[in-house]
């Protein structure tokens, strides 16, 4: 057998066997203990040791994910989103843009302590008055709003609900897979359960069960928040928004309830400014059934990544969402049912 054989296949038996379960535990104690620890420092020390834990795991490239897979694949895709979405741009500015990602989603996730820890009424957050005069004088319709994984879009949903709005938020059980570390999935239980506390009676539900809690909340006139940057999933709902310079395949799911709903569609953000402090950031509001609604949803959005593209955890779902053909694309699920 050719040495180099010998060699891989060694350190591929101490990779599954020694070094991923060292990684394993790690991150455990990560989630377990450190991060609701963190969650109840002073603010200045929270922030502090959130971005060195964001620092930590841009160097080794790890998340939740890539440690339930035994593979560094986000940092890799998110390089290549990055790739597409900045073709320019060199190899240091790829990796500081890499580096950025990771700190950003590793002070997303003390946010969620802060939010569990019953904190968010400490933090500050700009809104503006008007928009949120008109959201709270809208009746009849539904409201179908849609964020990106993008900087601080968790506290953006709590910021929403300490208006008096009424919030529902569509999740997902991907953070309950048996390749997920159980510290993981206790993590996100506990972040949503603490999330409902400041949705004024609004729930966070998984999708996969079945959608009608979701066309209910929006035929009652609630509001129902979306992530915004999830591929097309093989048989499922299509749309082709104008997203990040490209006519792009996304789930197409949000616009069929909204527009099922004769609900509107708009979009909002949530910037990090400071420890402490934040700012929302709402985008144009159509009914769903205008042709121009869900463009000019992305356009707002696109325009806040673009911006800050680090700020984008989300960016290794890029390459998941190709481009079509300006001439050719559906507008609409509809259009390829």
């Amino acid at each position: 057998m050719p040495l180099r054989s010998t060699s891989a296949m060694a350190f591929e038996g101490y990779r599954r066997t020694i070094l991923w379960p060292a990684v394993r535990v790690l991150h455990a104690f990560d989630y377990a203990i450190w991060l609701p620890l963190v969650g109840r420092l002073p603010l200045f020390a929270g922030y502090a040791l959130s971005a060195l834990r964001g620092y930590l795991n841009g160097l080794v490239g790890r998340d939740w994910r890539s440690v339930g897979l035994e593979t560094r694949h986000v940092a890799r895709q998110s390089a290549q989103g990055y790739r597409i979405l900045l073709p320019t741009t060199s190899a240091s500015e790829l990796r500081a843009l890499v580096r950025e990602r990771f700190a950003t989603e590793s002070r997303e996730e003390y946010e969620g302590r802060l939010i569990v820890a019953g904190r968010v009424e400490h933090l500050r957050c700009h809104r503006d008055p008007r928009t949120l005069e008109w959201l709270h004088q809208r009746q009849g319709r539904g409201l179908m709003l849609l964020t990106p994984h993008f900087d601080s879009f968790m506290l953006g949903i709590a910021f929403l609900g300490l208006t008096g709005m009424k919030i529902n938020v569509m999740t997902s059980a991907i953070t309950n897979d048996p390749k997920v570390d159980p510290a993981v999935s206790r993590h996100f239980f506990r972040k949503y359960r603490a999330m409902e506390r400041l949705m004024n009676g609004g729930q966070m539900l998984d999708r996969e069960p079945g959608l009608r809690p979701f066309y209910q909340m929006l035929a009652r006139g609630e509001c129902l928040v979306i992530l915004a940057d999830a591929p097309a999933t093989p048989g499922g709902a299509l749309v082709t928004p104008h997203f990040l310079g490209a006519r792009r395949k996304l789930a197409g799911g949000a616009l069929r309830l909204a527009q099922k709903t004769d609900s509107d569609l708009g979009a909002f953000v949530c910037h990090y400014e400071c420890p402490g402090r934040y700012r929302l950031d709402m985008g144009p509001v159509h009914r769903a059934s205008d042709p121009q609604a869900l463009d000019a949803a992305y356009a707002f959005l696109s325009e806040k990544i673009q911006a800050a593209p680090g700020r984008w955890w989300a960016v290794d779902l890029l390459p998941l969402m190709p481009v079509v053909n300006e001439r050719t694309a559906p507008d609409t699920e509809e259009d390829v049912a």
